[in-house]
């Protein structure tokens, strides 16, 4: 949110949103967005999916660091998308497949485009427990996806994270809520 929206905002909410950054406060999400916001698969557009798709029918078993280069950096949406989007299809479907794809995809957009790791580790909470729903173990799932990245920060950050076991939906700002289509994850904020 840029000066200019703060401008164009009533007063009062400006000044709101104002005071919540200068205390680093952690509710300024909800001023910016009012009320709560759309399930993933409502919220995030699946018409990049076909890209996503194209590229992993391509993609090596064994990704390689000249793979990722050949990729344009913009490809790296598209493929976090789907990963977002596959993690809520493998929970409706109880698909182990789906879901390690949905991680794959995770994984090889964050080699395209580099991201702070907090940032990937709130995404991967979504594969993790729908590892856990779907009876599979979130380390092996996520170890045997890494083996598939090549080597580096997002393979070691897969093996970590699948590792370990104080993982929940509310803890990375996620919940899971039913919708007339099955169940879907929403972010809290």
């Amino acid at each position: 949110m840029g000066l200019l929206d703060l401008r164009r905002m009533e007063p009062d909410r400006a000044e709101r949103i104002v005071a919540a950054l200068s205390q680093g406060s952690v509710e300024l999400t909800r001023f910016c967005h009012p009320g709560p916001m759309k399930p993933n698969l409502e919220r995030i557009p699946g018409k990049q999916d076909p890209l996503a798709e194209a590229i992993l029918a391509r993609a090596p078993q064994r990704m390689d660091q000249g793979f990722v280069n050949s990729l344009d950096p913009s490809t790296s949406l598209a493929l976090g998308r789907y990963g977002v989007r596959l993690a809520t299809l493998a929970l409706r479907q109880g698909s182990p497949g789906l879901l390690s794809r949905s991680l794959l995809a995770t994984g090889l957009a964050g080699c395209v485009q580099p991201d702070d790791a907090r940032n990937i580790m709130v995404g991967l909470a979504l594969p993790w427990i729908v590892a856990q729903q779907l009876d599979a173990s979130p380390a092996t799932v996520f170890a045997t996806v890494a083996d598939s990245l090549p080597g580096g920060p997002v393979a070691d950050l897969f093996k970590s994270f699948g590792a370990r076991t104080d993982i929940t939906l509310e803890a990375f700002g996620w919940e899971l809520i039913p919708t007339a289509s099955g169940p879907d994850f929403r972010p809290l904020y």
